[in-house]
């Protein structure tokens, strides 16, 4: 719940850079996310789990194809958020939870309960909502869906340590990321004021605290929970948009509401699952 939390206030973050492009955004992100980690792993005495892990093919197979995800969702939300299509992500993340909850079930065997089911339904009512009145195909919302969705298989399927994962993700794309950064936008970095650098730096702990708080989710709780908790963040960012002046929409407000709704019978559905429990051990 905190990773999403923190997901969803980072546009406000991202507002600060407006006047950088995007993509100098993406680069800065990638490199000084692994500075952190790197740095984070040397404090903790996990420079040889990270050595090992990168020796893994099988972990590595994984983690190759989820850093290449998570440098194109990224990429986008940026440019999104950038362009004044703050509500528009935020609407299409919404589609997060759905995609999970199919890929739970179909590929992990995750077993759901009714009162789940319900809320999924639900979820799935409002954002249709959205998809019929905007009488458009939602390619973007979409490519922000199954590239963070299977992000999260693939991070579950790798099982590697959460930071250690991160790391390795941010090294694999750091060097192109470098190399884009001083070869095509020499220009772009010179220009940079003393607070952007700052805030360029500040974008490496933005990125990989709540990608550490996501990693340790997946390995930890069911991929359909994980997925649902998703909601949390285009809500927080929703209402971010709303509150620095952004409109929503009759329809965008409808799918809102939809989703409030959903999340409160996923919530008891949990409560209900976890006395369950608690009474079979009993």
């Amino acid at each position: 719940m905190l990773c999403f939390v923190v997901w969803g206030l980072t546009p406000a973050y991202w507002n600060l850079l407006l006047g950088v492009d995007p993509l100098l955004i993406l680069c800065a992100r990638i490199f000084f996310a692994l500075v952190f980690m790197i740095c984070l792993l040397w404090v903790t005495g996990r420079i040889q789990e990270f050595k090992d892990t990168i020796r893994d093919r099988t972990k590595m197979r994984y983690l190759v194809l989820s850093s290449f995800l998570i440098t194109l969702n990224w990429g986008l939300f940026i440019w999104a958020v950038n362009t004044g299509r703050i509500i528009s992500a935020s609407l299409g993340y919404y589609l997060n939870p759905l995609t999970a909850f199919l890929l739970g079930v179909i590929i992990f065997r995750e077993k759901f309960t009714k009162l789940q089911l319900a809320a999924v339904g639900l979820a799935f009512s409002g954002v249709l909502v959205s998809v019929i009145a905007f009488g458009t195909f939602p390619f973007l919302s979409l490519t922000f869906t199954l590239s963070f969705a299977f992000y999260g298989v693939l991070k579950k399927k790798a099982g590697a340590d959460p930071n250690v994962g991160v790391a390795i993700e941010s090294l694999l794309f750091t060097p192109p990321a470098l190399v884009f950064a001083f070869v095509f936008m020499t220009d772009s970095v010179m220009a940079l004021s003393f607070t952007e650098v700052l805030l360029m730096i500040g974008a490496g702990i933005v990125t990989l605290v709540p990608l550490s708080l996501y990693s340790r989710a997946v390995n930890e709780i069911p991929y359909i929970t994980v997925g649902f908790l998703h909601y949390i963040s285009p809500s927080v960012s929703l209402i971010y948009g709303v509150a620095t002046g952004a409109r929503p929409t009759a329809p965008q407000i409808v799918t809102f509401i939809f989703i409030i709704l959903a999340l409160a019978v996923f919530s008891i559905a949990l409560v209900r699952l976890a006395k369950s429990k608690r009474q079979d051990t009993a």
